[in-house]
């Protein structure tokens, strides 16, 4: 994909997220509780429902049901209870076959409730309808019948807390074809007392295991995650960009979307190797559903690496832009400049490369808060790749915003192309491109992007070429003759009615640029040996005393104001 160094425009839904407006995501669970007559399981570990006949047959990996079971420990299934309460990781070939949203050691004598119903209600048998045919146009299909489990606030065995899971499966038929739907709203804990779990966070031990099982070796699918301590995530991932819910056809297996390989999902476009030599290359396309492979390995300026079941060539070299205080830039070339900015800029964005290579599009926004000099701030971080809409906004620790719906960390997107989570205040992007964006809190960020981009970039972060002279290149490729000009030039058009003016800002008198360079001051960062004398092999830290030093200056030698800045600590 190659595109020109226009800027893009976003539609009112983003604009108005950007600007500070949120809309309320549709709810996702279908209704359940009382209201609905819906039963309850008996309040007993490791209990579960009497048998109950369902009304309409139930195609399960081309088997016919016309009963199940619902089991206090997160299962539907077939044939007979299940009490086992420390899950096994499937395929289990014991003949039992079920529908596992979170297979854990509920016990709801605790808290909580397990509710079940079957219905032919009108209006519900609708709402399934559409939901299928949104993600399974092909198949046309008509509900007749549905069947919705809800585990709603449920205890794990042992606890010590208030952590309560709350999630659902829907089974839905129409006599011959049959689908099932995952929904996840709130996953607080993964584990029992009784699995090595402690009882203080439901943590640790033998993780819950999600997904479907046939009883026998070939069929049985495992949702991201599972048995595995990331499960505590599930209500964050999704195989339709709706996150906390899943949906699946049952009758013949097959998933909306993506591929299954190896009983594990992945997106249309995912690649992937599967050995560690990076040997051969997988790739799901969307004209076929099966997963093709073919011999190819990883370039000369890429290394092997183990990413969950399976391994990725990631780029061995990156440049690094940096962001500070909303009004310090250093570009991957290494310049250094300063404006005083109020208004969403354009960080970097892959623009057309000047031969035929064939790069992945990503573009990174930013919206600084630049109102006067002494208060600066990047209040919000936006990175658009592979078709996914990212944000990160200040005083948001542990959520995103994912294409408009508040997520929370850690995210994974398309099958592990994008991956987002938090370490310490810190918020990561990282892609499988090489491209990764840091929003070290409103006072710094960081953009590192490979190699393989050399001469493809451009932005505030200027153009990876090992020439910082032509970093002040404008979206039409012409060169601004001043930071502030550069800087405008690269304002979005959506936010350009917010935005206040972008200046020059003032130039320190040498007198206190040598006072404020000194080691009492901002050369203390340089000084060898010194406290800071380990972070100089990581981080470009000439860049970072100028910034200092600067700060200082329009601060009236204030230190604090480095702080502020995120220039230490």
């Amino acid at each position: 994909m190659s595109l020109g160094v226009g800027v893009i425009e976003t539609g009112p839904a983003l604009q108005m997220l950007l600007l500070g407006e949120v809309a309320e995501a549709d709810e996702l669970l279908y209704p359940y509780g009382p209201k609905h007559q819906d039963r309850t399981t008996p309040k007993a570990d490791d209990g579960a429902s009497p048998q109950i006949p369902i009304s309409e047959s139930f195609y399960f990996y081309a088997r016919r049901y016309q009963s199940l079971y619902v089991n206090n420990n997160g299962v539907v299934s077939f044939g007979k209870p299940v009490s086992q309460f420390t899950p096994d990781p499937f395929p289990l070939t014991d003949g039992r076959a079920f529908v596992a949203p979170f297979w854990a050691d509920v016990d709801n004598r605790i808290t909580g409730e397990v509710y079940y119903r079957q219905s032919q209600e009108k209006h519900l048998l609708q709402r399934v309808t559409g939901d299928i045919n949104t993600y399974f146009p092909s198949e046309k299909f008509t509900a007749t019948w549905a069947f919705i489990a809800t585990w709603d606030q449920v205890a794990f065995y042992g606890s010590l807390s208030s952590k309560v899971n709350t999630f659902q499966a829907v089974l839905t038929s129409n006599g011959k074809l049959s689908f099932v739907i995952l929904n996840y709203q709130d996953i607080q804990w993964i584990s029992g007392q009784a699995s090595g779990g402690d009882a203080h966070t439901g943590l640790e031990g033998t993780p819950a295991q999600a997904g479907f099982n046939n009883g026998d070796a070939n069929n049985y699918f495992n949702i991201p995650g599972s048995w595995t301590p990331n499960i505590i995530n599930v209500s964050s991932t999704s195989n339709i960009m709706d996150p906390g819910r899943w949906i699946f056809e049952v009758d013949v297996f097959a998933v909306p979307n993506g591929c299954v390989y190896k009983a594990n999902f992945l997106p249309v476009s995912a690649t992937f190797w599967t050995e560690s030599a990076c040997e051969e290359k997988c790739q799901c396309t969307s004209e076929d559903p099966r997963v093709t492979c073919q011999a190819s390995g990883c370039s000369a300026d890429e290394i092997c690496q183990p990413n969950s079941w399976y391994h990725v060539c990631r780029p061995t070299h990156k440049a690094t832009c940096h962001a500070l205080g909303g009004r310090h830039y250093t570009t991957f070339d290494g310049r250094l400049y300063q404006f005083q900015g109020n208004c969403v800029y354009v960080l970097s964005q892959m623009c057309a490369p000047s031969d035929n290579r064939s790069l992945e599009y990503y573009r990174v926004e930013a919206g600084i808060s630049g109102k006067t000099p002494e208060v600066s701030q990047i209040e919000h971080l936006r990175m658009m790749v592979y078709g996914q809409d990212i944000a990160v906004i200040a005083n948001s620790a542990g959520h995103v915003m994912i294409n408009g719906i508040k997520s929370l960390l850690p995210v994974t997107l398309l099958g592990g192309k994008v991956r987002v989570h938090q370490s310490g205040f810190s918020t990561t992007i990282a892609t499988d491109l090489g491209v990764e964006i840091s929003y070290k809190g409103s006072q710094h960020v960081e953009v590192a992007v490979p190699a393989s981009y050399h001469n493809a970039t451009c932005g505030l972060c200027g153009t990876l070429n090992e020439n910082p002279t032509d970093d002040f290149s404008t979206p039409n490729r012409s060169l601004a003759a001043s930071a502030a000009l550069f800087a405008k030039s690269w304002q979005v058009h959506y936010a350009e009615d917010q935005c206040g003016d972008t200046q020059e800002l003032p130039s320190c008198p040498s007198t206190e640029l040598a006072l404020f360079s000194s080691p009492e001051y901002c050369g203390i960062l340089k000084e060898s040996p010194g406290p800071f004398a380990n972070c100089a092999k990581a981080l470009p830290l000439s860049s970072f005393m100028e910034s200092c030093t600067y700060d200082l200056c329009t601060s009236a030698g204030n230190r604090t104001a480095c702080c502020e800045d995120g220039l230490v600590g």
